[in-house]
């Protein structure tokens, strides 16, 4: 197809001109070599005959060359002939047989060169007939002499410019062919009916058409972009358009349509590019910015679009947002690649839950989210209540039967309610139901919103209080029972909060556990008992401290590290220090291992409230205490006949068993006391011995020298 376009009428022409030319020539030099024969006199007539033979077979051996002998042999045999034969003519025809078709073989330069000595070779021997012949040398004999050679020169240059100016544009058609095969582009020129009038093979492979034909350019609105009614052609963009495959396959082509104005009726340039590749990588890159990469659910960023265009639409909007309870202790103890199994397999039962009324998306983490247009309150309740039905079947991939549960938040749309508010306010209601202990529903009310900015309140003046020294340490005594003399103290944290006072553990630890702050709070608290049990040391008083960690920080890999460089700091010995954990530390694994490694470095270790939580023999032979801490709920209904007495006096036989000593908590009474130091319980703290308070304050306290 681009040959026959490319292959110009002109060139045609020029085709023909050259060889209507070649046969004048070879007709003129055999007619010239004849009438040297017959025509000329004097034997020299011969040898002329034979040159200009020899002149005729170097254009046949090298019908492209012209050699430059054969210039010399012309001007002889024209210089001859005019002498031996009758008259000038056939001199002359001989002249524009070289000239002319040396004129379509040579360059610009040789041209002349070339054809200078068979002129000159004319011209003398035209001068020596005029010479030796009694000729007068009138005008009409000079103008029949020299005008033919005029005349040859001007049409042998002509002729020449002619021709090379069609091989230049048979050079640049070569050259636009060779730039339209090897071009990566399909190229298509369409007629005014949009018929292709040429088109290169990169357009016949894209469009798939069939080897020696072709058909109609698509456009995205029909089969033929030229008779497009919505600006394909013409248009400044390329439009993009599916083409089938053979093979089922499809193929996307960007096609752009220019009218080619200087061509006359209406034609068209047409240009495709493949770019399946390009839309197959956008499509990957608009899936990850949609989907979730882990749970193939909507993504954040496109879920709150979605809720952005559902919210538009003025209907009811209920929104969900739904956060596993317990994940955390899942990841950590199984491992992340189960923690990412536990996810995906929330996500598909939250996704088969919700089914095709509502789109579900994780917004990150363990936190989901459901967007229900048209649900109002009662049916966004259903739909949470199906969502914690589906996630509450037991999953066993694990390796043990698992229960997904979950807290649910609701908000349900209002005017002027925004998408950021929307989402606050499920959230906010996702975390008053945690609060509440988690697998429960709850839908957002206003003074839900006020509670949870005090709760942010309390947060930020918590993060305030730990960065600015508003903790205060206080510390309890710990006595021997024996000897009635303090041993030891147990460090109790206190907040002093501006405007409200000083407050106990009990109404910020929590906080400080749910924020993260509970490792920054207990590392301080950790630094200063240490710090103050030198300096009771450095006063000559034999006593340690023993403080509480928690589980948290105990699992943090930067527990240990901080241990070290606290007890490296402070110089206190390693055995003046009691770390002490509740039960809950054998449902953390991690934390269990660091606990078992701090030991290893010689700090002694606490069991707090021994029997009140996960109690278990099998842990207490595997994972050893130095110190069993007996609860004041035990303490406090001591009676020699009561069951209370007979379970304190197993804890006692229990803990010399395993080689720990007993420390008895909230003792009050003087006959608690004896009690115990009957029953053989070593230590003991409570009211009867100090109440909490700052160690400077300890001196005042007769029962608590060391």
């Amino acid at each position: 197809m681009v040959d026959d376009a490319l292959s110009s009428p002109g060139q045609a022409g020029v085709r023909r001109i050259t060889e209507l030319t070649e046969l004048f020539a070879w007709l003129a030099c055999v007619a010239f070599t004849v009438q040297l024969v017959l025509l000329g006199s004097g034997l020299v007539r011969i040898p002329l005959a034979l040159l200009v033979v020899g002149v005729l077979a170097s254009w046949w051996v090298r019908p492209d060359g012209d050699p430059w002998w054969t210039t010399g042999v012309e001007a002889v045999a024209a210089f001859g002939a005019v002498l031996v034969l009758p008259s000038a003519e056939p001199a002359i025809g001989f002249l524009f047989a070289v000239v002319v078709r040396r004129a379509l073989r040579g360059d610009a330069v040789l041209l002349p060169v070339k054809s200078v000595p068979v002129l000159l070779g004319y011209l003398t021997g035209v001068g020596t007939w005029v010479v030796l012949e009694p000729v007068e040398a009138t005008g009409p004999l000079l103008a029949s002499t020299l005008l033919p050679l005029v005349g040859l020169t001007i049409v042998s240059l002509a002729l020449h410019e002619i021709v090379r100016s069609a091989r230049r544009l048979e050079a640049a058609h070569r050259t636009v062919e060779a730039v339209i095969r090897a071009s990566p582009v399909g190229l298509v020129l369409l007629d005014g009916d949009g018929a292709p009038t040429l088109h290169n093979d990169r357009a016949r492979r894209l469009f798939d058409w069939p080897e020696g034909r072709s058909g109609r350019v698509p456009c995205p609105h029909g089969p033929d972009i030229t008779a497009c009614g919505r600006g394909c052609r013409g248009a400044d963009d390329p439009v993009e358009v599916d083409v089938e495959r053979p093979d089922g396959t499809t193929a996307v082509l960007a096609v752009q349509a220019v009218p080619v104005d200087h061509v006359p009726d209406r034609h068209t340039l047409v240009t495709a590019l493949d770019v399946s590749k390009r839309r197959q990588w956008e499509d990957a890159l608009r899936t990850r910015v949609e989907r979730d990469e882990l749970t193939g659910l909507a993504g954040r960023t496109h879920f709150l679009h979605l809720v952005d265009d559902a919210l538009r639409s003025g209907e009811a909007v209920g929104l969900l947002v739904i956060d596993l309870d317990g994940f955390k202790e899942v990841n950590d103890a199984e491992g992340h690649e189960a923690g990412d199994w536990y996810l995906v397999s929330a996500a598909e039962r939250i996704g088969r839950a919700v089914g095709p009324v509502a789109t579900a998306a994780r917004l990150g983490g363990d936190e989901f989210a459901v967007l229900a247009p048209g649900h109002d309150v009662r049916e966004s309740a259903r739909l949470a209540t199906r969502v914690l039905s589906e996630l509450a079947r037991p999953l066993t991939g694990l390796g043990h039967d698992t229960v997904i549960r979950a807290s649910v938040g609701i908000s349900v749309s209002q005017p002027g309610l925004g998408t950021a508010d929307l989402l606050r306010d499920a959230d906010t209601a996702m975390y008053v139901a945690k609060r509440e202990g988690g697998a429960r529903i709850r839908l957002f009310r206003p003074e839900m919103g006020e509670r949870v900015l005090a709760r942010q309140r309390d947060k930020a003046d918590l993060r305030t209080a730990v960065a600015d020294g508003q903790l205060v340490l206080h510390y309890q005594p710990i006595v021997d029972l024996a000897t009635g003399r303090a041993t030891g103290a147990e460090t109790l944290v206190r907040w002093q909060r501006p405007g409200h006072g000083l407050l106990g553990p009990g109404e910020f630890i929590g906080l400080a556990e749910e924020t993260g702050l509970i490792v920054p709070l207990g590392n301080k608290v950790l630094a200063g008992a240490c710090e103050q049990a030198m300096r009771w040391r450095e006063q000559g008083r034999a006593l340690g401290v023993t403080v509480n960690v928690s589980t948290r920080q105990l699992s943090a890999p930067a527990f240990l590290p901080s241990l070290d460089r606290v007890l490296k700091t402070s110089g206190l010995p390693p055995e003046r220090l009691t770390v002490e954990v509740t039960e809950s530390v054998w449902a953390d694994e991690a934390a269990m291992r660091g606990l078992m490694d701090v030991r290893e470095t010689g700090v002694r270790v606490a069991l707090d409230d021994f029997g009140t939580g996960y109690s278990s023999l099998s842990y207490l032979q595997r994972y050893p205490f130095d110190v069993v801490k007996i609860d004041k709920s035990f303490t406090g209904n001591l009676d020699d006949a009561g069951r209370t007495a007979g379970v304190v006096r197993c804890i006692v036989d229990l803990a010399e068993v395993l080689g720990a000593h007993t420390v008895a908590e909230g003792i009050e009474t003087q006959e608690q006391a004896d009690w115990l130091r009957a029953a053989g319980c070593d230590y003991a703290q409570g009211y009867l011995f100090g109440r909490p308070d700052l160690a400077e304050n300890w001196d005042a306290q007769p029962s608590v020298t060391g």
